[in-house]
């Protein structure tokens, strides 16, 4: 007899045969799993996440069968069948790797564990000061659902906006936005923010006064963003700008400024 196993197939044997009890597997055995596995991928099929999985299961002696190592030395246990269902990237590192121990410190710890409850409840509630975090873990994992629920969040922030806005909320917005084009390669946050910012009245005295205060220590790159922010408004105020700094520093033409004159339009 030939069966032919995919990746799910396997994981699900593997996973039976880890909490059987028995010693050994004779061949009957073998062939009942592989039709239990059948049956359970029948219905997998039909399962899309978000789902609920129960989160109490997370972080449980008996469903956990990887270890996610966190932040400080703290360690949490999940499901790698729970966690498969959610992305490929999860299959691979478990079947194809064969590993049992995810290294997660690069992340901050409430992040991961707010990312992991997203897998197992199907909800999560973000908030700043994890978002950049969570959004980076769901690109590393690929996890395009939760993706979608980080971008949502971010554009409801950005639809908030208004000439009111406080320029930490606008900072906020704009690092996290420069974050996603600089580490995960995705333009469509900075596109957004760009775009809103731009349409403000008051966006100089809001945010680009007080982002460009000491603009001498900015990348290029954040200075590109603000010479796309003020192109409407003509060279003059960032040729102000430039003088404030210039007369405050002795003279020194330092390399930010030789950068904005060389790539803002002095026609305009």
């Amino acid at each position: 007899m030939t069966v032919n196993l995919n990746i799910l197939d396997v994981l699900i044997i593997q996973h039976l045969i880890r909490h059987s009890e028995a010693h050994y597997i004779e061949n009957d055995c073998i062939i009942t799993l592989i039709l239990i596995t059948y049956l359970i991928r029948n219905m997998a099929l039909k399962v899309t996440v978000p789902l609920d999985f129960g989160i109490e299961n997370l972080h449980c002696e008996f469903h956990g069968n990887v270890v996610l190592k966190l932040q400080g030395g703290e360690d949490m246990k999940a499901n790698s069948l729970i966690l498969s269902y959610h992305s490929s990237v999860f299959v691979h590192l478990f079947l194809e790797l064969q590993q049992s121990v995810l290294e997660m410190e690069d992340f901050v710890g409430e992040a991961v564990k707010s990312f992991l409850g997203a897998l197992y409840s199907g909800e999560i509630q973000l908030v700043r000061h994890l978002f950049r975090d969570v959004n980076k873990l769901c690109h590393v994992f690929k996890v395009e659902w939760l993706s979608g629920r980080c971008w949502d969040y971010f554009t409801g922030l950005v639809g908030d906006v208004s000439v009111h806005t406080d320029y930490q909320t606008l900072l906020f917005l704009f690092e996290e936005a420069r974050f996603c084009m600089r580490v995960m390669k995705c333009d469509k946050f900075v596109d957004l923010v760009v775009q809103k910012i731009c349409g403000l009245e008051n966006r100089a005295e809001i945010f680009v006064e007080p982002y460009m205060k000491n603009y001498c220590e900015l990348e290029t790159s954040q200075l590109d963003l603000i010479i796309q922010i003020t192109k409407d408004n003509g060279p003059i105020f960032l040729l102000k700008m430039m003088k404030n700094s210039l007369e405050g520093e002795g003279g020194v033409f330092n390399e930010a400024s030789r950068y904005l004159l060389q790539n803002v339009d002095l026609c305009k």
